[in-house]
């Protein structure tokens, strides 16, 4: 996947070039790990059969090409629903092989999950976390790795049921998807203050990624969503289509270049580059995994990230409260 939008951001702006240089290096270090990864899956995978029913999906900091050495892969397969238990167990043990090959440790966070799960259970009584997780990752920061003509079929088929109003009324605002992306990121903060007090587990590190990654996920998808309003109806399900899967860089750079606010908003990557920095440090990362809750306050990396996390997300909320949604009041479109 392309950035289409940031290099021209960092040409018209005055985005301090260090903050290109970071959002650039971790763009072409996951482009070079996924771009191997692809070429072994190619090879290893050729004696299975069925290849056109299912695809391999590299979702998280691999997804939205932001990975770092520090990085896991969360890596999963979608497939038909007729799929064989023995060619699905089959598919996996060559993804592991492959990410052992390739350098690249494999988080084991996901299962494999059928697209007829995926497309027919929203909202309903099977919608469990791993489901609604698996869902909405797929959609805004997936990188096919293996298998190109399923992910784009069961991408356009997600994606078409999330926005059938749109295709078929005038004037209507993609409010289901919406609505399930919101719910999504409201999940996984409730999650991440489960995993903290009931699973005891390290809180400082995942605090801050859902400051800025998870919330970056969240208000990219949302922006573009809320974007696609000042599109032409005819055009709204192709603009979705083409940007809400961008890196989170790329997604902002574009609808700050659209709307003509390059300089005003231009903080918001500045803020999210110094994440990304810090972030790919190993030394940050054991700091962060071993601070106590009772030291947050005495501990300058942390209170460091923090600030620029607050920072952060005031720039975001600059960014609703001045950005053209299609003439429409985002309040009533994310909150009533």
């Amino acid at each position: 996947m392309p950035l289409l939008y940031f290099d021209e951001f960092c040409k018209k702006t005055k985005l301090p070039s260090a903050t290109c240089a970071r959002i650039a290096d971790s763009y072409r270090f996951t482009s070079e790990k996924i771009s191997l990864a692809k070429k072994l899956l190619q090879k290893e995978l050729t004696g299975i059969s069925s290849k056109n029913k299912y695809c391999i999906v590299a979702v998280g900091s691999y997804g939205r090409y932001e990975a770092s050495q520090e990085s896991d892969l969360d890596g999963y397969v979608i497939y038909e629903k007729n799929l064989s238990q023995v060619t699905i167990v089959a598919i996996n043990e060559k993804i592991k092989e492959v990410a052992r090959k390739s350098g690249i440790r494999l988080s084991g966070g996901f299962d494999p999950i059928s697209l007829d799960d995926m497309h027919k259970n929203i909202g309903g009584n099977d919608d469990t976390n791993p489901s609604i997780t698996n869902r909405i990752l797929f959609l805004l920061e997936s990188e096919c790795l293996y298998g190109q003509p399923f992910y784009s079929l069961s991408y356009r088929k997600i994606l078409k049921k999330y926005l059938n109003d749109l295709l078929k009324f005038k004037k209507q605002s993609p409010r289901f998807l919406l609505s399930d992306i919101i719910r999504y990121y409201r999940t996984i903060c409730v999650d991440y203050e489960f995993k903290i007090t009931e699973e005891n587990k390290d809180w400082a590190l995942r605090n801050i990624k859902l400051r800025f990654s998870r919330k970056g996920l969240y208000f990219g998808g949302i922006a573009i969503l809320l974007n696609s309003m000042n599109k032409r109806d005819t055009d709204k399900y192709d603009y979705i289509c083409k940007n809400l899967r961008l890196p989170f860089a790329d997604k902002i750079a574009h609808i700050l270049l659209e709307q003509q606010k390059s300089h005003e908003h231009a903080k918001i990557l500045t803020l999210y580059a110094a994440f990304l920095k810090e972030i790919s440090k190993k030394r940050t990362r054991n700091c962060l995994k071993r601070l106590h809750k009772s030291d947050r306050a005495k501990d300058e990396k942390f209170c460091s990230l923090e600030k620029k996390a607050k920072d952060f997300n005031e720039s975001l909320r600059k960014l609703l409260n001045k950005g053209t949604w299609g003439g429409k009041n985002y309040i009533d479109l994310l909150v009533l």
